[in-house]
């Protein structure tokens, strides 16, 4: 295998399959200040909103992505993002064949995991073996068929069908363990070994405190490219409403919000600084279109209409709306469709839509939620009366999982990187449990997703994407209400943010990528 230039090496391979979002032409991922030189520091604390479960791959929670970065920092991938694009991480190089179907890597010299034994390409390949019976919970490795060693510090990765997000959504977020830990496990689940968390990534487990919700992790002092920059990095449990004031306080380094007035809040704080990310998270309704009236798109068009969706986003966020797009994908992403209908505000619209007819329907959300307050007037206005049953997340993520529910309200991640997001979410294999609940059959639909997903020209596949957006915006199986920014609270003295190209793994807009901790 010949070496590769950088440009085909971020591509994977010349004039053949690539990973097809590189191609495409990009814009602006994130607002924040381009990224400073890392800081090197000995501590830094991070806020998350809740114990993220156990961190290993097969026992790290999916309620929300804060295990999943997490992991990110315990475990290597074989290809990672910067703030441009997909670049070599464990696999220093790649190439793929002509059909797709097939992409070997040649890994780095020199990884070894964190008990000093060497990483291995029988490591990479057990890896995905593994995987196969035993899925990572954040992301499927479904699409691949086998994994085999080809020749020392080689493997070769078969697929069951090209997958054009391959390099993106399973070689960028599937964790790398080690063989000599897992093959001798039956259930990773139920497994409590002191050796669960080795991974080979730039901090090792140090501590785990379930009933905090706190983590503490350590350098790792032999890691392949170089010793991390931070010497401790603390994941603490802080509740949502105290985080600014954590930071304020001293009490965490890093926390983050989706209300914008804290960057009017710490204008005058010589301290603190505020990291703006790109809109990747989303505020929508997950509909059941399967439930009456629900099943009748006249009335999901005219709850569209019925919501002020503008003074929804600005009375929540405090910042100029960004109106959800009825394709999903949001604006300053590379696939956004922006010529979908928009769905303006309408009463009268949605009044001559439901014909004289009232319905009741039944809305489930978070028990702090605040946009179901300003829906129901809303509704009521056009004949809509809208029940709202309040519950904690866990309830609702297994409602959601369960189809057992009219309308939702669900706010998430995910809506940044690769696409096939709104292939996966309707064909069941969505891991983030806030992203579940969609509920869709359209035998059109579901023939381009997978269709996009096995499309590797970035034009054409780009064409596949805005028709199925179309396609969401004539049918509203789910409705978005806005796009969210996270504005990130932090010390500039002992963090350094990092903007990563179409957020972190599969579109997670976090600043901590292991690139801010390790330098570049």
């Amino acid at each position: 295998m010949p070496g590769l230039t950088r440009r085909q090496t971020l591509q994977g391979f010349a004039g053949a399959l690539t990973g097809a979002a590189l191609t495409v032409d990009r814009a602006p991922m994130a607002r924040g200040a381009a990224m400073a030189d890392p800081v090197q520091a000995a501590l830094v604390r991070f806020a998350w909103v809740s114990d993220a479960g156990t961190p290993t791959p097969f026992q790290v929670s999916t309620v929300g992505p804060g295990g999943a970065v997490l992991l990110s920092l315990l475990y290597d991938t074989l290809t990672w993002k910067d703030g441009e694009g997909i670049i070599p991480w464990l696999a220093r190089e790649w190439a793929a064949s002509d059909d797709g179907l097939a992409y070997t890597f040649r890994l780095v010299d020199g990884a070894t995991w964190h008990d000093g034994r060497p990483l291995t390409a029988e490591d990479v390949a057990f890896s995905f073996g593994y995987y196969a019976r035993h899925p990572y919970t954040w992301m499927t490795t479904e699409a691949v068929e086998s994994a085999e060693v080809v020749e020392s510090g080689t493997v070769r990765v078969t697929l069951k069908r090209p997958y054009a997000a391959f390099l993106e959504e399973i070689a960028g977020i599937v964790p790398i363990v080690p063989r000599h830990v897992w093959e001798s496990v039956a259930d990773p689940i139920a497994y409590a070994g002191p050796d669960r968390s080795i991974g080979s990534g730039p901090f090792a487990l140090a501590e785990h405190d379930q009933t905090q919700g706190a983590y503490r992790l350590v350098a790792n002092e032999g890691y392949w490219r170089g010793r991390p920059l931070v010497r401790e990095w603390r994941q603490l449990t802080v509740p949502a409403e105290s985080q600014v004031r954590a930071v304020q306080q001293g009490e965490v380094d890093v926390s983050f919000g989706t209300d914008a007035s804290v960057r009017e809040v710490l204008s005058g704080d010589a301290r603190l600084a505020v990291f703006e990310t790109a809109p990747l998270s989303i505020v929508r309704l997950a509909i059941n279109t399967e439930r009456a009236p629900l099943d009748q798109v006249e009335v999901r068009r005219a709850i569209a209409y019925a919501l002020d969706r503008r003074r929804i986003a600005e009375t929540i966020t405090r910042a100029p709306a960004i109106v959800g797009g009825v394709g999903v994908v949001p604006p300053e992403t590379p696939w956004y469709n922006p010529s979908l209908p928009p769905y303006e505000y309408d009463p009268d619209r949605a009044r001559d839509l439901l014909g004289g007819r009232r319905h009741t329907i039944d809305l489930i959300a978070d028990a702090a939620a605040r946009e179901p307050d300003l829906m129901q007037p809303m509704l009521e206005a056009v004949g809509i009366t809208l029940r709202v049953r309040r519950v904690d997340a866990a309830t609702r993520g297994q409602l959601l999982n369960e189809g057992d529910f009219q309308l939702a309200l669900t706010s998430h991640i995910g809506v940044g990187g690769d696409p096939d997001y709104l292939r996966r979410w309707y064909a069941g294999e969505e891991a983030n449990a806030f992203a579940q609940g969609s509920i869709f059959r359209n035998a059109e639909y579901t023939a381009l997703g997978e269709d996009q997903a096995a499309t590797p020209d970035a034009e054409r596949r780009r064409a596949i994407v805005f028709r199925m957006q179309e396609i969401l915006a004539e049918e509203l199986p789910t409705i978005a209400l806005y796009h969210r920014r996270f504005y990130w609270v932090y010390d500039p003295s002992v963090f350094t943010p990092m903007a990563t190209w179409g957020g972190l793994m599969n579109g997670v807009p976090f600043p901590n990528n292991k690139l801010a901790l390790v330098g570049t």
